[in-house]
């Protein structure tokens, strides 16, 4: 097992790819340094999988800077958000497959 963790910038997303008979478990996002005169708005927060995108998460800076999560990740998705004045940091672990482990599409249906 070992950390993980990435930054999506400002109008960009981020393709993971874990690995082959590897993991990526996402534990929590945040957001990154926030300028108290730009940072009031709702931040979405994205994944994309195969042709679904979906929201995981609203952060605020006033209210909720972060948030945590349990969802693991067994082939390539893409990470992204709406805010448009900083980055979002999203971490947790990478580890190898048990076997017998379920495929994200169990995780999702």
């Amino acid at each position: 097992m070992e950390f993980w963790g990435v930054e999506v910038k400002s109008g960009e997303s981020l393709k993971v790819y874990p690995g082959d008979d590897t993991i990526v478990h996402l534990s929590m996002a945040c957001l990154g340094e926030v300028n108290k005169d730009k940072g009031g708005e709702p931040v979405l927060l994205y994944v994309k999988f195969d042709d679904q995108k979906l929201v995981l998460g609203t952060l605020s800076s006033d209210k909720f800077p972060q948030i945590s999560y349990d969802l693991i990740f067994e082939k390539e998705f893409e990470l992204s958000h709406n805010w448009k004045h900083g980055s979002v940091f999203f971490n947790g672990y990478r580890a190898e497959a048990q076997v017998g482990s379920y495929p994200v599409e169990h995780y999702f249906t």
